[in-house]
C-alpha cells in the first residue's frame, strides 16, 4: 500500500487520540468524551437496524476507519456474537487496535481503495470521521467498494461532522486531527452514497445541546431532520 501524507499524521497521533479527542473543544462545549461519542453513534446506528438484528446469525460488521479500535470493540460488545473488522491507513493506529485484545475483533491495515474481503461480507459497516480525512475525488470509489462487500440488505452508516454548524467548523479548525480535513456537505454524501448503489435515506443530524443544556437532549430525535446539530449521520442500505 502507498504511504500517503495523512497516513503519517495519524500514526504520529496513534498513542495520544483518546486524549486529543477528550481534550477537544467541541468535545468539552458538549460535555462528552471520547467514550461518549462513541456510544452515541454505535446506539444511533443500532437503534435504525433494530428491527434487522434479530435475525442475524454470527453477523459480521465493518468499522472503516476504525483509528486505535475503540468504536471495533465497542460494536463487538453491543452486537452479541459478531466478527468485527476494523479497517484504517494507519499503521501504527491499528497495531494500537491490536493491542487492545478486544474479543472477536481483527484490524487490517488498507487505504480503502480495493479492499481485502470478499463480496457481500458484512451485515453492517460503520465509519465515524473517516470521509473528511479522504480525498473527495476518491470517495466514489471507496463507496464503491464499501457497497460490493456489504451483503444485500445490508446497512452502511457513515458518520461526520456537520460543516453547517459553526462550533463544528471552529472546533475542526481548532483541532491537531482535522486542520488540513475538508468537510463533507451532508447532502453531497448523502447524493454519494446513492450513486454507489445503496438505497439512501437523508441526512439525520444530532449534538444539538451543549453541556450546559444537556437535559434538553431527549428532544434531539425530533430535531433529526434540521441541518444544525454538531453531526450528522447518512445511511444506506443494499437493496
Amino acid at each position: 500500500m502507498t504511504q500517503k501524507p495523512e497516513q503519517a499524521e495519524f500514526d504520529q497521533f496513534a498513542a495520544d487520540y483518546r486524549q486529543i479527542i477528550d481534550n477537544d473543544r467541541f468535545t468539552k462545549l458538549v460535555g462528552g468524551s471520547f467514550d461518549y461519542f462513541i456510544d452515541l453513534r454505535i446506539g444511533l446506528a443500532l437503534d435504525r437496524v433494530a428491527d434487522k438484528r434479530a435475525s442475524w446469525s454470527a453477523p459480521r460488521v465493518l468499522d472503516f476507519g476504525c483509528g486505535i479500535g475503540a468504536a471495533a470493540a465497542r460494536l463487538a460488545e453491543r452486537v452479541p456474537g459478531a466478527e468485527v473488522t476494523g479497517l484504517d491507513p494507519s499503521a501504527d493506529s491499528v497495531r494500537s487496535a491490536e493491542a487492545m485484545n478486544a474479543a472477536r475483533t481483527r484490524f487490517v491495515v488498507s487505504d480503502g481503495l480495493a479492499m481485502p474481503f470478499a463480496d457481500e461480507t458484512f451485515d453492517l459497516v460503520y465509519s465515524n470521521g473517516t470521509f473528511h480525512h479522504i480525498p473527495h475525488a476518491q470517495h466514489p470509489q471507496i463507496l464503491r467498494e464499501l457497497f460490493r462487500v456489504t451483503k444485500r440488505g445490508g446497512d452502511l452508516f457513515i458518520f461526520e461532522n456537520n460543516p453547517f454548524n459553526p462550533a463544528t467548523v471552529l472546533a475542526m479548525k481548532m483541532s491537531p486531527l482535522d486542520r488540513e480535513a475538508r468537510m463533507v456537505l451532508p447532502p453531497s454524501l448523502r447524493d454519494r452514497v446513492g450513486a454507489a448503489g445503496f438505497r439512501v435515506e437523508a441526512p439525520r443530524y444530532y449534538i444539538f445541546f451543549p453541556g450546559a443544556l444537556r437535559a434538553l437532549r431527549p428532544v434531539e430525535p425530533y430535531l433529526a431532520r434540521v441541518p444544525f446539530g454538531g453531526q450528522y449521520f447518512v445511511r444506506g442500505e443494499k437493496p
